[in-house]
Order: C-alpha cells, then sequence, then structure tokens
C-alpha cells in the first residue's frame, strides 16, 4: 500500500475540461455549419471519453491508496477495459466497491435528468464511433457537460475524498 500518501487527480480532470470547452468554443466561433457540426461531435466524444477517462482514475486512485501491488497490478488492467459507461453499468461497477457509494449515485443518478443525460451523452458517442450521426448543439453540449461534471465530481468524493 501508498501509506495514505494523497495525489490530487482533479487537476487532470480541470485540464481535460478546458480542453473540451475550448472545442465547443472553436465549434461556436465557426461560420460553417459543417465545420461547427464536426467540432461538436468531437466535444461529444471528447467529453464521453472523459467520463470514462475519469472513472478509471478514480479506480486506480483508489486502488493505489488502499492495495497491495499485486491487486493494484491487477485491477489497473480491469480498469483499462471499462468503455461504454452508460449509467447502469456505472452503477453497477461503483456497486462493487461499495453499495453505499452506489446508492449515493443511484440517487444523483435519479435526480432531475441526471440518469437521461448522462445516457444521451454516452449513447452519443457510442453512435458516431460506430459511423451513425447525432445531434449535438452548444445548450445539448451544455447539458452534457453538467452531468458529466457532476458525475465525476460525485464520484470523486466516493474513491479519493480530498479529506482523506
Amino acid at each position: 500500500m501508498s501509506g495514505g500518501r494523497y495525489v490530487d487527480h482533479r487537476s487532470e480532470v480541470l485540464k481535460r475540461l478546458a480542453e473540451i470547452d475550448e472545442v465547443v468554443r472553436r465549434a461556436n466561433d465557426q461560420s460553417d455549419l459543417i465545420d461547427q457540426a464536426y467540432l461538436m461531435q468531437l466535444a461529444v466524444i471528447k467529453l464521453s471519453g472523459h467520463v470514462e477517462y475519469c472513472v478509471g482514475r478514480m479506480i486506480a486512485g483508489y486502488l493505489e491508496e488502499h492495495s497491495s501491488h499485486r491487486v493494484l497490478a491487477f485491477s489497473k488492467r480491469q480498469a483499462e477495459r471499462i468503455t461504454n459507461l452508460n449509467p447502469a453499468k456505472l452503477e453497477q461497477l461503483v456497486g462493487g466497491f461499495d453499495p453505499d457509494w452506489q446508492r449515493a449515485l443511484t440517487d444523483f443518478l435519479n435526480t432531475d435528468e441526471n440518469r437521461q443525460s448522462l445516457g444521451n451523452l454516452i449513447g452519443a458517442r457510442h453512435k458516431l464511433a460506430h459511423g451513425g450521426a447525432t445531434r449535438a448543439t452548444a445548450p445539448i453540449l451544455a447539458e452534457y457537460r453538467k452531468v458529466a461534471n457532476a458525475t465525476v465530481n460525485l464520484l470523486f468524493d466516493l474513491f479519493l475524498p480530498v479529506n482523506s
């Protein structure tokens, strides 16, 4: 185990969000509607990938703090295989660590349109990745970003609380 060493993984998250925000800003500045649509689709892909990346980092960070090197090595390989984290799959994954965490995530997802928005984001990325099309506008991306950020923040508070 790492002996309680705390590493702030949140700064990387903020950097990645700033990069996604820049793609959206550039899309909004485009006068060519085709270029704008492509940039919005890129933002969808990056934002969905951001959620998956953050979940993987949280799992790795948690395991670095709480596991032996053998368990850590195995678990990191498993965490790298996490893809298409729709809300149900995310709940199941989080519940594998702690049922109370799963309840907290479920409560969050059941609030407002969080479950639907997160599912729509992951579904839009899936469609794009497999040759389909999706409508991504600035207001839709703003909603996706809001729910993605809130989901990531909740999971950080569960897996890697600042006051641990």
